[in-house]
């Protein structure tokens, strides 16, 4: 699976938490058997579940063997490092230590950055920017209707791509490396090709210097292979960087004429209205919410906060080139409608799912989330769609749990039934009142009514925490065991009839250590009663007595 899709589960790891379709801001998420599988052609390629997902389930496909191949294969291979390089630790460091992997030539990619901004001012092209490859391509998978306001330029990793290829020479392979994963798809379209050989994370390189044993603070400081000066370019993983760098926030048109903007969410709203869209000169969108700076796979540990902070600091202090070497490169591009792989489903198939969860009534939905979708109708939505299954929503599983709790006390062969804390029966199955001859009209009468209550006394009195005995009631001789529902400040009684089965040797040691019991008690009252007679006369009395017909009984019943 992961071979093909840019991000992929790690079904061991899913846990059934349904994060990832809370997280998701076009549900690409297909749950089947409780596993939660990207659906790629639906994906976005955001990486919102990967940085998500407490389990670790879902993980960008690498792109460390190709590179490697590269590497080994004998052509020259150069580096094209996303400008969001500069949030990381020891970041001055890090071209040093990937020409201690390998890589021949080591630049910013924040360069075609700027040239994308130039070729877009030049061409006085307006609307939307498509520096953001999961911009795009939420477009043309859900809003192509609103591909005529996107600016027809490509991002910068392919736009440095090319400017690399054309001054490098053509036998050279340009590795990307960056923060994002739609940048492993962007660099596979048609209209792509030949740009970017491969296209590393973050992620990925730590882990490739590790497996190399190359500790980067030890790697000493060292330039880019820079050619020409970036300035205000190495701003783009911060919103409003390509408008920063075009010097159209500062001035040159008003700033109700631009927006820049971060997170689903307000990219989502962007485009929910043509005339929203429209409204803006230029509006700047990045998908990560915050910028690039917050991408799936840019690594470190530091907050946002320090991340903006860092990347605004190396653009103010980061070296300037003498020269600024002017190589061409082709910066237009297009963008297509892509085809809508949602299965269409009628009205009649979500009432169905909604009816299966108990949801047909409107008053009934919840809307709680906890499924991941907004509401209840995009749960069933879904569920008609095979994107989701009922099991997904809580309320649904509740009662499902409930129901299935009340069938098997309903279907027990043993009597049970459960008292609350004042000692009233609140409940009894079919097998317990045919055991006592009773019915529901008995229920919040004390359990003393009915049976000896002496196990459900030593319970709420915290004595034992569970208490069997055999008695005999109304002629039936019965195996009693009861304990507590702490939480639920309830006791619960389960009774076998053993009236017609001979006692094997443990039912007759429970017996003859209940009898002993008895016995013991009956002899130690009896030894107060000698010694206060006559305080106790009538106490004692009522209470050796009864304590007699236990014995007997329990003697009669025995043999």
């Amino acid at each position: 699976m992961h071979a093909e899709a840019t991000i992929y589960t790690v079904a061991a790891n899913c846990q059934d938490c349904y994060r990832c379709v809370r997280i998701c801001p076009v549900k690409a998420i297909r749950i089947n058997g409780g596993q939660a599988r990207v659906e790629d052609e639906l994906c976005l390629k955001c990486g919102a579940c990967v940085r998500e997902c407490p389990q670790r389930a879902k993980a960008i496909s690498s792109g460390l063997e190709k590179v490697q191949a590269l590497l080994r294969s004998g052509r020259p291979v150069a580096a094209s490092v996303a400008p969001s390089f500069a949030a990381l630790p020891d970041a001055g460091r890090l071209p040093s230590a990937l020409r201690r992997l390998g890589f021949r030539h080591v630049s910013e990619t924040a360069a075609g950055a700027k040239y994308i901004t130039a070729a877009m001012l030049s061409a006085a092209a307006e609307g939307v920017c498509t520096a953001c490859p999961a911009v795009v391509s939420y477009v043309e998978k859900y809003r192509p209707e609103m591909l005529g306001v996107l600016i027809p330029i490509v991002s910068p990793m392919i736009a440095h791509a090319r400017i690399l290829k054309a001054r490098l020479g053509g036998g050279w392979a340009v590795v990307f490396i960056g923060p994002c994963a739609a940048k492993k798809a962007e660099a596979e379209r048609p209209e792509n090709a030949g740009a970017v050989d491969a296209v590393l994370t973050f992620a990925e390189l730590g882990e490739w210097l590790e497996e190399e044993d190359i500790q980067i603070e030890n790697c000493l400081e060292s330039d880019f292979d820079q050619a020409g000066e970036i300035g205000a370019a190495r701003l783009f993983p911060l919103p409003g960087g390509l408008l920063e760098t075009g010097g159209l926030l500062a001035g040159g048109i008003g700033v109700a004429e631009v927006i820049h903007l971060s997170g689903a969410d307000e990219v989502m709203a962007l485009f929910a209205d043509s005339e929203i869209s429209r409204r803006y000169k230029y509006a700047e969108p990045l998908f990560c919410k915050g910028g690039c700076i917050n991408g799936p796979a840019l690594g470190g540990e530091d907050d946002p906060l320090r991340r903006r902070a860092k990347i605004i600091a190396y653009a103010q202090t980061a070296p300037v080139p003498e020269s600024e070497p002017r190589t061409a490169a082709p910066a237009g591009t297009f963008f297509t409608a892509r085809e809508d792989f949602f299965t269409a489903v009628t009205e009649n198939q979500i009432n169905k799912a909604l009816e299966r969860t108990g949801k047909l009534d409107p008053a009934s939905r919840l809307n709680c989330g906890a499924c991941g979708y907004k509401n209840c109708l995009d749960n069933a939505s879904a569920v008609a769609r095979g994107m989701a299954e009922p099991e997904m929503c809580m309320p649904y599983m509740r009662v499902l749990a409930q129901q299935r709790t009340d069938r098997i006390i309903e279907t027990m062969p043993s009597g049970v039934m459960i008292v609350d804390g004042e000692l009233n029966m609140i409940r009894m199955n079919p097998a317990f009142q045919k055991m006592f001859i009773c019915g529901g009209d008995i229920l919040g009468r004390r359990v003393s009514y009915l049976l000896d209550p002496e196990g459900f006394e030593k319970l709420l009195l915290r004595e034992v925490e569970l208490y069997e005995s055999i008695q005999t009631r109304y002629g039936v001789r019965y195996h009693e065991i009861v304990y507590a529902l702490r939480e639920d400040n309830q006791y619960i009684g389960i009774y076998s009839d053993i009236s017609h089965v001979r006692c094997n040797r443990e039912q007759l040691d429970v017996i003859k250590a209940q009898t002993l019991r008895h016995a013991r008690e009956f002899l130690s009252h009896q030894v107060r009663f000698a010694q206060e007679m006559a305080d106790y006369l009538g106490k004692s009395t009522a209470r050796s007595e009864e304590i007699a017909r236990r014995l007997i009984s329990l003697y009669d019943h025995s043999l």
